[in-house]
């Protein structure tokens, strides 16, 4: 059973392309409740409110305008018939924690994996070279932010995303008593308040220079380090997601993108490749439109999607994506590379032959099959006149759960289970978010790399720990507690023994957090044989110098001026 060459539908009517499927025989399958739309993909939903996430019937589309790339996962509980996986699709690797690196004891150290001291360093440089520039301009000194007092900063606005109060003005949880006593214990909020303004991630002065060729020229070096450091620490499995991630802003940014069918509408957009079954962002591009002196892009979804997964080739793994990306070409193109996609395709696309369209003829939860070498097409017809349309060229048979009341075919039951890697990274990042309120658009990407960093420490600590969070069902929330906790515990010891003039609310908020001065030896009590000091008896009165030396024959008390020292050998003394 073949469809014709490339799917090009322009060239055969449909009673051709029917004598070239199987026996023309309806196949019941999958139920959905959205249908394929030409607009934007409409599955991704920011900070976690609507996300579709495979297998969660409480988050699944809400209306049929929505687009196709999320497909009903309803009854996927129940057995279903698979086929036998092809052996280029076998990995053979072991995925989790990257070899070679040693075992994280704390949440920290995982934490600094991915945000290491090259990108710390690089962001308080050009932090204190804008700092002392503004109190220059103001006729001030700017005080240097130490690498301890940076930590605690970002320590402060992790707190602050772990309690959900990304909302609450600095004030407030600096101030208010209700609020955690870490903050004020940790800084003063001016000085919080100062890093926050003058926080910079590249030279000021070159960075003319650098846009010429680089809308994202005031971010790009920092970000590039941190992409290195998700490659390079984790292995992923046998499928990985490629969608998209738009960052709420709606500030000024040459590259702000407009996508009325997200709930934020306006943002930066940011195309991620995240494993398929565990939270873990491993490559991204930030969509930055036409860079200077570029042509206009053709083939965007493709363009990304091999840039992605360039570094994938010759591993045998799975791209689950949605209709914007997915193609046939695509698809062609990474067979060559050894990869194989499931993803569903947009109904405006050429490849797709007459017969795989909506039509009313068609029955209701009727599937049509069509192959060509070793890519798959599968039409399933959800409700009257509706159709939605996969691609893939890891499955090569007709498999369909026949225990199923639907009977849904196995490439829809695999892209269901696949196809929520980056919604369900999006999720958990929207549900601790770190990100303050800002107009300056690289704010919004360094809060978004904080809780992309720390959700894949937190992936990795817990791989490496297992029984971190077992039977606990705020694991996550406990882990940026601590990682909190570790960052800003060094500097509040260093403000505890540099500060001796702190306020005792200060010092009281120390204590709660486990932070106390150290014990020093306790002063003896005067007895009968240490008495007070008094005045010396020579000495005039107007002079009221108070001595502790008294005399050795009247007792009297007597200073060192009134008084004299005998020299005697030790022979005298025995």
């Amino acid at each position: 059973m073949f469809l014709h060459q490339g799917f090009m539908a322009a060239r055969y009517t449909a009673e051709m392309v029917l004598q070239m499927l199987d026996d023309g025989e309806a196949v019941t399958g999958l139920d959905s409740e959205s249908e394929i739309s030409d607009d934007e993909d409409s599955d991704y939903c920011p900070g976690g409110s609507g996300s579709h996430l495979p297998g969660n019937p409480t988050e699944q589309d809400q209306s049929d305008s929505e687009d196709s790339s999320s497909v009903s996962s309803e009854e996927e509980s129940q057995s279903t018939t698979q086929g036998r996986t092809q052996s280029h699709n076998i990995i053979r690797s072991r995925s989790g924690p990257a070899q070679g690196l040693s075992t994280t004891v704390s949440p920290k150290d995982a934490w600094e994996l991915f945000i290491t001291d090259d990108i710390i360093q690089e962001v308080m440089k050009c932090t204190n070279l804008e700092g002392r520039r503004v109190a220059t301009a103001r006729r001030k000194e700017w005080k240097n932010v130490t690498k301890d007092e940076f930590m605690a900063f970002i320590g402060l606005t992790l707190l602050a995303g772990s309690e959900k109060n990304w909302d609450v003005s600095v004030r407030e949880l600096f101030g208010s008593p209700l609020h955690n006593p870490m903050y004020k214990a940790t800084m003063a909020i001016g000085r919080f308040e100062d890093i926050r303004r003058t926080l910079r991630f590249d030279d000021k002065t070159t960075r003319a220079f650098r846009l010429e060729r680089d809308h994202m020229a005031a971010f790009r070096y920092v970000w590039d380090l941190f992409l290195v450091n998700c490659r390079q620490r984790f292995i992923p499995s046998d499928c990985v997601t490629v969608d998209e991630q738009l960052v709420p802003f709606r500030g000024r940014c040459k590259f702000l993108q407009y996508m009325p069918s997200k709930p934020a509408k306006y943002g930066l957009k940011i195309f991620w490749v995240c494993d398929a079954h565990i939270p873990y962002a491993i490559d991204g591009i930030v969509y930055t439109g036409r860079q200077p002196g570029e042509d206009v892009q053709k083939n965007l979804g493709e363009n990304i999607v091999q840039q992605l997964c360039s570094r994938f080739r010759n591993t045998g793994r799975n791209i689950t994506m949605d209709n914007f990306l997915t193609s046939v070409p695509l698809a062609q193109h990474l067979l060559e590379k050894d990869l194989t996609i499931v993803g569903t395709l947009r109904l405006n696309k050429p490849d797709i032959p007459p017969l795989m369209k909506p039509s009313k003829s068609r029955e209701v939860h009727s599937t049509e099959f069509g192959f060509n070498n070793s890519l798959a097409m599968v039409s399933y017809v959800r409700k009257k006149a509706k159709a939605v349309v996969l691609l893939s060229t890891m499955h090569h048979d007709k498999v369909v759960d026949e225990n199923s009341r639907k009977k849904k075919t196995e490439v829809i039951t695999f892209y269901n289970k696949t196809k929520g890697g980056v919604d369900t990274t999006d999720q958990m990042v929207g549900t601790y978010t770190c990100k303050r309120q800002t107009q300056r658009w690289p704010m919004v990407l360094w809060y978004n790399k904080i809780d992309i960093a720390t959700l894949n420490a937190y992936t990795f600590f817990t791989a490496q720990h297992p029984d971190f969070k077992s039977g606990i069902t705020n694991a996550r929330r406990i882990f940026l507690k601590e990682l909190s906790k570790e960052l800003v515990t060094p500097h509040m010891r260093s403000r505890l023994e540099g500060c001796p003039q702190l306020q005792t609310t200060i010092i009281e908020s120390m204590e709660r957090c486990g932070v106390t001065k150290a014990k020093t030896q306790p002063q003896e009590r005067r007895g009968q044989d240490q008495p007070k000091r008094k005045r010396c008896q020579i000495c005039p009165t107007n002079k009221d110098w108070k001595v502790n030396n008294r005399c050795g024959k009247c007792n009297v008390p007597v200073c060192n001026d009134h008084s004299q020292k005998q020299v005697v050998c030790l022979n005298c003394i025995q």
